[in-house]
């Protein structure tokens, strides 16, 4: 906040170069107006404007969010004032005229004792006693393992790699590690390296300048500028193309990125957190990884075990299921027989924690009468089931026609799914363990979009 656009412009550059979101206005009463609506880290304003002067604004802002830091720029300093200034809370005065580099020390300075004053969470909890409100369920051996390291972990700076099957939830650990830090009340930002094409990527990571590329129209702030001070999580490591790890592996040593086009790179204050699914040491061998970026995340290794290593957590996840999809689905107090938990426990599930969530969320779904859900009622493959009598193979003297054969029955088990799921074709897609868009393109073949079930959405 200052009134003389040119200091106003001068310090929105300077602070927004450091990697911070700002907001700027020329007017006290405007400001007001933005500290009454939306929560700043810092507040950097005039002493001496019209409207409202710096102290007045101070102090609005600083009933409102007493964790405020608040810095005062003028050219009109005295002993009242900067007594005046102290009784408020005022963080620093800043003399005119400045140095950028005055302005850079005591914002990042503001900051650092924001962040010393937020309590760190998992300690916090720790000594009151508190039960920690963990989003991963489970008592095994093995995910008691994972819960130990993340207490370990959390308060410190270090980085960390994830590494476990898809579906494992691996997002959730990196989530927890966030949340018991000292970085909690900043950014989590996450970045799927495999969902993002090769060619924006780097853009999406480091930013770019306006004109730096054909389509680039505006600057853009990339996502470790927008984890400044926060945590970067990176999954799907593995894919990340060789050229850009060697520019990750330089902005985790320098601590600093160089947006595309820009002439000069910028420090960011940043945790990273990778995960993978892969095998990074064999991928390190066909050089597809490069082995000094391997050893700079893997400084804390977390291992993630299967579902199928973890059989004794998949009552207490069905549970958590339950009460996650129940409410929506109006099936809150259905619950899962001895037998149908036993068959589920005995299953292999290749796509771990995902997979039965889709399965417990689908049999609420198609749920029977009454509030149990019993062995016949679960897919196919888990119970063991097919739920379709098999039809008889005679090949006959002169054989059969393969391809119309396997038609005949593909479509037949669609039938049953649809009048199973009463035409709804994302249940009967569920049952059949097919994407939506699929059992539409077969449907359409076997010309079944207009049969007597009417398929719903």
């Amino acid at each position: 906040m200052d009134d003389d656009p040119s200091i106003s412009s001068l310090l929105d550059a300077l602070i927004s170069r450091m990697g911070f979101d700002t907001e700027t206005t020329l007017s006290s009463r405007d400001a007001a107006e933005k500290l009454k609506t939306n929560r700043y880290d810092v507040l950097v304003t005039d002493l001496m404007m019209p409207g409202f002067n710096g102290l007045q604004l101070a102090e609005m802002a600083l009933k409102r969010d007493p964790e405020l830091m608040v810095i005062v720029i003028t050219g009109h300093a005295s002993l009242e004032s900067g007594l005046a200034a102290l009784r408020l809370g005022v963080y620093d005065y800043i003399l005119k005229p400045f140095t950028l580099e005055k302005v850079e020390h005591t914002v990042l300075g503001a900051l650092e004792k924001k962040t010393l004053k937020t309590e760190n969470q998992s300690l916090k909890k720790e000594l009151s006693g508190k039960k920690e409100k963990w989003e991963i369920i489970g008592k095994s051996d093995g995910i008691e393992r994972v819960f130990n390291t993340i207490r370990k972990a959390a308060p410190t700076q270090t980085t960390i790699l994830i590494t476990g099957e898809s579906g494992t939830g691996k997002e959730l650990v990196a989530k927890a590690i966030h949340r018991y830090s000292d970085r909690s009340s900043h950014p989590f930002i996450s970045v799927n390296c495999g969902a993002i094409p090769e060619n924006l990527l780097e853009s999406d990571l480091f930013g770019h300048k306006r004109g730096a590329f054909t389509d680039a129209k505006s600057d853009h702030v990339g996502r470790f500028v927008q984890a400044n001070h926060g945590t970067l999580f990176l999954d799907e490591i593995g894919i990340m193309p060789t050229n850009l790890q060697v520019k990750l592996l330089r902005a985790i040593q320098e601590r600093e990125v160089r947006p595309l086009g820009a002439s000069r790179a910028q420090n960011v204050n940043v945790r990273i957190v990778a995960a993978s699914n892969a095998d990074l040491r064999s991928m390190i061998k066909t050089g597809e990884f490069r082995e000094d970026l391997y050893y700079r995340l893997n400084v804390i290794p977390i291992q993630l075990p299967p579902l199928r290593d973890r059989k004794v957590d998949i009552p207490l996840l069905i549970e958590h299921f339950i009460a996650k999809h129940g409410p929506s689905l109006n099936a809150s107090q259905m619950h899962f027989s001895e037998k149908a938990v036993a068959a589920m426990q005995a299953y292999h599930w290749p796509g771990n924690i995902r997979q039965l969530e889709n399965v417990v969320e689908c049999c609420l779904a198609l749920s029977p009468g009454g509030n149990t859900i019993d062995v016949h009622d679960l897919p196919p493959e888990i119970s063991g089931q097919t739920g379709i009598e098999q039809p008889r193979i005679d090949l006959g003297p002169e054989g059969l026609h393969l391809e119309k054969a396997v038609a005949n029955f593909e479509k037949e088990l669609i039938q049953k799914a649809l009048e199973a799921s009463k035409g709804v074709k994302t249940r009967a897609a569920k049952l059949l363990n097919l994407k939506r868009t699929t059992l539409i393109e077969k449907m359409k073949r076997y010309e079944m979009m207009d049969d007597a079930n009417k398929p719903r959405a």
